[in-house]
């Protein structure tokens, strides 16, 4: 009967709560849904380049995968550099030359599997083309002989032709790149965001919880300065944090890493920055450590969907809207061209003023939930 009691308690409090009804129900529904939308949304499609090969590769090339001629090999390492192309297949002294962007592992093994699919069928066509011929000229022979010596020969097997092996070089990273190595970059923004969001979400409610914002709510302080206090006060322990994941992923684990270290450190501090803005912000609309975690299923997983791990080149308009909404897009973006293709300030600087965006706006919205305790 006790039992009973208590269990009936639960769940007249769990019914009052609403919101935690709707995550409870909804969320999981919401994420599997997006999560299907995401994985049929990835795409083999490739854009390949060539600069002066030979007509027959040029047309076989063609009729499998979408390409671009470029006059001059200059014009094609523009292309691939722009990531407008993901291979560029240049033809001298005889042989094809194949350097991939090597950016992207999916991309790198759709493009290296087309190209061998049109090698493979270049030289089938050349396999047919002089079999063929070939065995016109020994039938031709055989009649001869046959006239002269009275006597029947056998026809000689077909000959494949042996092609040169393509040169294959890589723009960025290695052919010998491991997986974790193409995701580590983002995988590193996440887990610092992550990390941040639910270390000062936990942190504020508690001040909140414990009286301790209310207190100083009490004070003449500016809503603006409470905010800044707060945020600067946890920041020095977010710093810590994030220096130790760069740390850890870079120099322990040994992942790849072309571009500035401290420009990579600026990046995921100012990713840290935006977790704590709205880890400060959400806290605000909960009153317990439970509804702030209600709140990662919405606001933390289904960012991890659009940092990069997943191909999004087929998904529909609204997950590219959802995309654009998401910090850690750009966070990601920045963090694999630092890595990955040794991006420099100019290069990530529009990735830079998204997420300066961002916390701006998560400390304003933050100083707007502050007024409704205590107007000034």
């Amino acid at each position: 009967m006790q039992t009973l009691t208590v269990a009936e308690r639960v769940i007249s409090q769990i019914f009052r709560d609403k919101r935690t009804i709707a995550m409870m129900f909804l969320a999981p529904l919401f994420v599997l849904f997006l999560l299907s939308t995401i994985l049929g949304s990835s795409s083999d499609d490739v854009t390949i380049g060539t600069v002066e090969v030979p007509s027959a590769f040029a047309d076989t090339l063609a009729s499998k995968t979408e390409t671009a001629s470029f006059k001059t090999e200059a014009e094609g390492m523009d292309a691939l550099d722009d990531q407008r192309i993901e291979a560029l297949i240049t033809y001298q002294n005889g042989q094809l030359e194949i350097l991939i962007e090597g950016g992207d592992i999916s991309k790198n093994a759709a493009a290296l599997q087309v190209i061998q699919e049109t090698l493979i069928t270049i030289q089938g066509q050349q396999a047919t083309a002089t079999n063929t011929k070939l065995l016109e000229t020994v039938k031709q022979l055989q009649q001869r002989l046959t006239a002269l010596t009275k006597q029947t020969f056998d026809a000689p097997s077909p000959v494949v032709p042996v092609t040169a092996k393509p040169d294959i070089q890589f723009l960025y990273g290695s052919p010998d790149a491991e997986l974790f190595d193409q995701i580590a970059p983002a995988l590193m923004g996440f887990f610092i965001f992550l990390f941040v969001f639910i270390i000062a979400g936990v942190s504020f409610l508690r001040e909140r919880s414990s009286g301790t914002l209310e207190r100083t709510l009490a004070t003449p302080l500016k809503r603006s300065s409470i905010v800044f206090g707060y945020f600067v006060g946890f920041f020095l322990f977010v710093t810590i944090q994030t220096i130790l994941i760069q740390l850890f992923i870079v120099n322990v684990l040994d992942v790849t890493q072309e571009g500035n270290y401290f420009l990579l450190l600026f990046v995921n501090l100012l990713t840290a920055s935006v977790a704590l803005s709205l880890g400060l912000l959400l806290s605000s609309f909960s009153r317990t450590e439970f509804q702030l975690i209600q709140f990662i299923p919405l606001a933390i997983v289904p960012q991890i969907f659009f940092s990069g791990l997943f191909d999004l080149t087929d998904a529909p308009t609204w997950v590219e809207v959802i995309n654009r909404l998401m910090p850690l897009t750009y966070a990601a973006d920045a963090l694999q061209n630092i890595m990955i293709r040794g991006a420099g300030f100019t290069d990530i600087w529009m990735d830079l003023i998204v997420l300066t965006g961002f916390m701006t706006l998560f400390v304003l919205l933050n100083m707007r939930a502050l007024k409704k305790q205590r107007p000034v």
